[in-house]
């Protein structure tokens, strides 16, 4: 299709998808300045904080269990009709958030806060199928000696969606209320529409969809994030979830082995790159969660930092990553391999360094982020250059979603075992300890010891964070050998 769309169009379609990307990955992050004033409106009582990361897990959630069925979706029927038909979702679990803190309460009907997760989770199936969308409609617009440019610029668009999401809900809670910067997805949505319209269709295919693979997959994800977000011991739950994870294995393998499997075509299974590129998108995600998570929450809970603070060192990071993005452009035309080695030792160096110097504040070690940002960055465009080397066009959708789909997976599960690590760590660190006291001196030595414990977590936390940029390291390797011996 490439060859025959002008530059100017194909300009134009390329703004497109990158705006439509822009808009779901902000809503990614936007939560994270809205949660206590969603707290106070939607009444939620201090016996439900704990869940309030849920309206965040939920979303990756969402994200990334729609990515394998919108690449299928979008081999089925076309970029276009899927890119429209998410926007819808996106825009009805827009609305549905906003109106959250106006549903009636009652003993017989969910919290406000569980209606919240659902419709999040609900917002997420539109806005997370808009990236493999987004990354296999650039492999039919553009020559196959452009997808960088391509796959450079969707990747910069996601990343700087995430970052300016807290600035955004800084901005909206100045001039509205929360339920705000999600009514205003609408209008947004409609644009997207409205000019989605304009593109040119694509080829459909004949595949089958099958829903059977999909769905013991789904179940899968769901069940291990709460047995690893909630783990605390193996009490009556957490015994049966895990029974529960083994059953739904044991069903997989034994439906693989005697009818196969459907999520993923044959050719996909066996190309090594693109096996490598989602192993290390994987392990990427997982770093890249824990460094994202880590200052907003040291910021706000050991610094005392404002959000607006908090939101420009977020800024610092993501503005690099998409600098990064378009570094990385360059370099991959240059050399693949260059590129991947330098992304993995900016990385492991910045999250090594960064441990060292968790006690210090945020604001004071932006050189930290930018040798992150650029780390995280470059990796953007020859994971999805060298994930889709050799693969043929009628299965690039469901491979762009995979490959997209293993770094969601890796948020996953490094803001899941963050979590439980974290939890289980300060518990250790703060056992036994008074936290409150009358005696102003007394009080003030409380808080320090808290603060010191916290700041303990997150230095083991970012520790792992360094462990995973490590392995990064290696399978980057291993994906380097792969993709030049293909060449």
């Amino acid at each position: 299709m490439g060859n025959t769309i002008s530059l100017k169009n194909k300009i134009f379609y390329i703004f497109i998808l990158c705006l439509a990307v822009f808009i779901a990955a902000d809503d990614q992050t936007v939560v994270v300045t809205l949660l206590p004033s969603m707290v106070l409106d939607l009444g939620i009582s201090v016996g439900e904080l704990n869940k309030i990361s849920w309206t965040i897990t939920s979303y990756l959630l969402g994200f990334t269990l729609v990515m394998p069925l919108a690449g299928k979706l979008c081999d089925k029927f076309g970029y276009r009709l899927v890119l429209i038909f998410s926007m819808i979702i996106f825009s009805i679990g827009s609305l549905l958030i906003g109106i959250t803190v106006n549903l009636p309460e009652s003993n017989y009907v969910p919290s406000k806060l569980n209606w919240l997760i659902v419709f999040r989770f609900l917002q997420a199936m539109g806005g997370g199928a808009i990236i493999p969308i987004a990354i296999a409609s650039v492999s039919l617009i553009l020559e196959k000696k452009y997808w960088i440019y391509g796959f450079g610029l969707i990747g910069a668009s996601a990343e700087a969606g995430g970052v300016i999401g807290p600035l955004w809900g800084s901005l909206i809670l100045e001039i509205w209320d929360w339920p705000a910067a999600f009514f205003i997805n609408i209008p947004l949505a409609i644009l997207i529409i409205f000019l989605a319209l304009l593109m040119p269709k694509s080829k459909k295919n004949k595949h089958q969809i099958k829903f059977l693979d999909i769905s013991l997959f789904s179940l899968i994800i769901i069940i291990s994030t709460i047995f690893i977000s909630e783990y605390d011991g193996l009490d009556f739950t957490q015994i049966i979830l895990l029974i529960t994870i083994l059953a739904l294995v044991i069903i997989t393998t034994i439906k693989i082995r005697l009818f196969n499997q459907e999520i993923l075509p044959d050719k996909l299974i066996k190309s090594k790159t693109f096996l490598w590129s989602s192993l290390t998108h994987f392990f990427i995600g997982s770093s890249l969660i824990i460094v994202m998570v880590i200052i907003p929450l040291s910021g706000s809970t050991v610094f005392g930092l404002d959000s607006l603070t908090i939101g420009l060192s977020l800024l610092k990071l993501t503005a690099f990553i998409g600098l990064g993005s378009i570094l990385g452009i360059f370099l991959t035309r240059l050399s693949l391999t260059l590129t991947l080695i330098l992304g993995s030792i900016l990385i492991t160096s910045g999250t090594i360094i960064y441990s060292n110097n968790i006690e210090t504040p945020t604001n004071e070690i932006d050189y930290i982020f930018y040798i992150l940002g650029i780390g995280f960055g470059l990796f953007i465009v020859p994971i999805h250059n060298s994930g889709l080397h050799k693969i043929s066009e009628n299965i690039r959708g469901i491979s762009s979603s995979m490959i997209s789909l293993s770094r969601m997976l890796g948020m996953i599960f490094g803001l899941s075992l963050m979590t439980t690590i974290g939890t289980a760590r300060f518990s250790d660190l703060v056992s036994g300890m008074n936290i409150l006291s009358l005696d102003p001196d007394i009080q003030q030595k409380i808080n320090e010891d808290i603060n010191s414990a916290g700041i303990e977590v997150f230095n083991v936390i970012m520790f792992g964070a360094f462990i995973f940029s490590i392995i990064t390291f290696f399978t980057s390797l291993i994906l380097i050998y792969y993709y030049r011996r293909n060449q």
